[in-house]
């Protein structure tokens, strides 16, 4: 019998999955060919027979401590419901405040681009060890997307605009202040990093790592969290792929970053890879910011963080 012929995106994602391609006797596409769906369906039914297996081996205390486990948290999850009021605390009142006040006066675009941070992540990766064991400071993903957003910055100033009501002007700052939205217990808060377009990329990580800890601490000072030029706000750190992030008003814009998950794509070459890649939304003020600007914008962050070895000499 004549083996069924496997198209190219499909042979990529079963050696991502491990699936043995000769196991698929029959494919869905035309002439029997082997899709990506077929791999992909052929993948979750061989997960599928694995967990029945696994249920039924000789381990039950592992599978019924588990389910035991689950229920037992639903159980009380469902227990402690119950009909209350809260005061709202300052901190949410002013977030609450900021909101409304950015909904209320700004006109609402975004744009989102997806970047391949293969070479970032194995750049990270090969650097991590080292600058920490020389500098104390561990390198997260964020302060290379800040290098590349503060370089862009740079050379779009318009992103790093303010809008003068009173006066009807458009101030363009002398400075970058990079604000850094921080989740914390209380609310979320935003930190700014001034002068932040001087900084090494170590200094960098380490005064958004301090500023971040002090918010949390509840120790950040209130001049600490003004006069911000642009903000990024990182909710990939709770696994959201992309949103439309909130502008810091009077900012007139704000990158959002999402996580980083494995995919395939082609390259240039139009040939199939397993790639690292992350989507980063920019939403911005219209009246002041045109779409083709806040394009170019998102571009070049994208020319930069698939080019990272970059970063440290711009």
């Amino acid at each position: 019998m004549t083996k069924p012929l496997v198209t190219p995106i499909a042979r990529a994602v079963a050696k991502r999955l491990g699936v043995d391609l000769n196991l698929i006797t029959q494919g869905s596409g035309p002439n029997n060919r082997i899709t990506k769906d077929d791999v992909i369906a052929f993948s979750q039914k061989q997960m599928s027979s694995s967990t029945t297996v696994t249920t039924q081996a000789p381990t039950p205390e592992v599978v019924t401590t588990t389910t035991a486990t689950t229920t037992s948290t639903v159980s009380n999850q469902s227990s402690t419901l119950e009909t209350k009021r809260v005061k709202i605390t300052p901190i949410r009142k002013a977030i609450a405040k900021a909101m409304i006040n950015s909904r209320d006066n700004v006109a609402y675009f975004s744009l989102v681009n997806e970047i391949d941070v293969t070479k970032l992540w194995n750049l990270r990766k090969e650097i991590v060890e080292d600058v920490q064991k020389t500098t104390g400071v561990k390198l997260t993903f964020l302060p290379f997307i800040a290098k590349a957003i503060l370089i862009a910055l740079k050379e779009f100033p318009i992103m790093a605009a303010k809008y003068d009501e009173a006066a009807n002007e458009i101030v363009y700052p002398a400075t970058l202040n990079l604000g850094i939205a921080v989740d914390t217990e209380t609310g979320l808060m935003v930190p700014v990093v001034k002068d932040a377009q001087t900084l090494s990329m170590t200094a960098l990580a380490a005064e958004i790592s301090r500023l971040a800890l002090a918010a949390r601490n509840k120790t950040i000072k209130v001049t600490e969290m003004q006069n911000g030029s642009f903000t990024i706000t990182n909710y990939g750190s709770v696994g959201a792929l992309f949103g439309t992030p909130v502008i810091n008003y009077p900012e007139l814009a704000i990158a959002g970053v999402g996580a980083i998950v494995d995919r395939v794509v082609f390259n240039k070459q139009g040939e199939v890879k397993p790639a690292k890649v992350m989507n980063i939304t920019i939403s911005a003020d219209h009246r002041w910011i045109d779409g083709a600007d806040a394009g170019r914008f998102i571009a070049r962050v994208k020319e930069l963080l698939e080019k990272p070895e970059v970063l440290g000499v711009l």
